[in-house]
């Protein structure tokens, strides 16, 4: 007598598909589970049966020798049926499984014993069973033990499926992090590309004004976002979105400021503790480091008074020290920067405020 289908059949196939356990490989664990349970109830055949459409599959078997039968010959299918243990003492005294070939034939099965494998949600997959070729019983400790083995074989079957939606999330979210790094990359590209246009742009435009005050304002704006594109530059070889190894970030900083350097500067050194810093704060910093030389390039030298500028940053109980020092003729006397009305350093002062750090300066010529 075939089963009938259950009353949730297509729900319950569904609940099957989501744990994506058809046709994987022998799984040490779950064989396990059949060992054991074949040696307390002391039958010859223990099965792990999930059942599928138009057939029954085993993750684990003892006694069996195979990996899935017809469904029309499963005793299993009839156990889904049931509610958490069913027991059939001798199947040919059972008129649903008298006619069934694996009872009247090969391998000729009369005892059968299955506990359900069922969803949180009470959705029957297939079942822990045992079988014999006598008719025989389970004692009470051994029906204990099928009910606890089909609990268990659902909470590893619970468990991988948690494991493979997590590497699943995983592998969406490391793939998300390269897509939105590529991203970035070709933001970074397109900045950079219209920095240097507008830099550009300024450029032309000093060298055809007539007018010296125009002239000056021009080139003013021009080394500053010059000075804007080299700290995105550098920040975009850094190759980090999250954190920036500050001495390697001011080096290649430096070394981008010293090629754009007036004739008169001769030298443009940097002595950096190594820190890594977060990469907002590491641009801040390179702007006002690069606001800083361009105001020593500017202010500190004359082409008759060659010269050199330190770039120093250093770590110091509580905090950091930036220091940006020049050779040059030095400061005008009463010198306050928090008065200056200069766009440099009205630039420089809302950077230190944004760090809330204290602005100090301080001239010998």
């Amino acid at each position: 007598m075939k089963a009938k289908l259950h009353p949730d059949e297509a729900e319950r196939l569904e609940a099957l598909r989501r744990y994506n356990i058809l046709d994987t490989p022998r799984e040490e664990e779950f064989e396990d589970v059949v060992r054991v349970v074949a040696a307390i109830c002391e039958v010859p055949i223990s099965v792990i049966t999930l059942l599928d459409e138009g057939r029954q599959w085993f993750k684990a078997e003892v006694g069996l020798g195979v990996r899935e039968t017809p469904m029309e010959s499963s005793i299993c299918a009839h156990a889904i049926l049931e509610q958490e243990l069913m027991i059939v003492p001798d199947t040919l005294g059972d008129r649903r499984f008298q006619d069934n070939p694996l009872v009247t034939g090969n391998p000729h099965l009369r005892f059968y014993a299955g506990a359900l494998l069922e969803t949180p949600e009470g959705l029957p997959l297939g079942t822990v069973c045992v079988l014999d070729y006598k008719p025989r019983n389970l004692t009470d400790n051994q029906r204990a033990l099928l009910r606890l083995m089909a609990s268990q074989v659902m909470k590893m079957l619970e468990l991988r499926r948690f494991n493979a939606t997590e590497r699943e999330g995983r592998l969406k979210a490391e793939a998300l992090v390269r897509e939105n790094a590529t991203l970035a990359r070709e933001s970074d590209h397109r900045v950079m590309n219209s920095l240097q246009l507008v830099s550009s742009v300024l450029a032309l435009q000093g060298r055809t004004s007539e007018n010296p005050e125009v002239k000056e304002q021009l080139e003013s704006a021009r080394s500053r976002v010059q000075a804007i594109a080299t700290v995105h530059k550098q920040l975009h070889l850094a190759g980090s979105l999250d954190v920036i190894d500050i001495r390697s970030f001011l080096t290649k900083l430096c070394a981008s400021l010293k090629e754009n350097a007036p004739s008169y500067v001769e030298d443009l050194r940097l002595e950096a503790d190594r820190a890594e810093l977060p990469s907002g704060i590491a641009s801040a910093l390179g702007l006002l480091v690069a606001e800083l030389v361009a105001n020593c390039f500017k202010h500190a030298f004359r082409e008759e008074r060659r010269g050199s500028i330190l770039v120093s940053f250093k770590e110091i109980r509580g905090g950091w020290k930036l220091q940006v020092a020049d050779n040059g003729r030095g400061l005008p006397a009463g010198f306050d920067p928090m008065q200056s009305t200069g766009v440099g350093m009205r630039v420089i002062t809302a950077l230190v405020e944004r760090f809330g750090a204290r602005f100090d300066v301080s001239s010998t010529s």
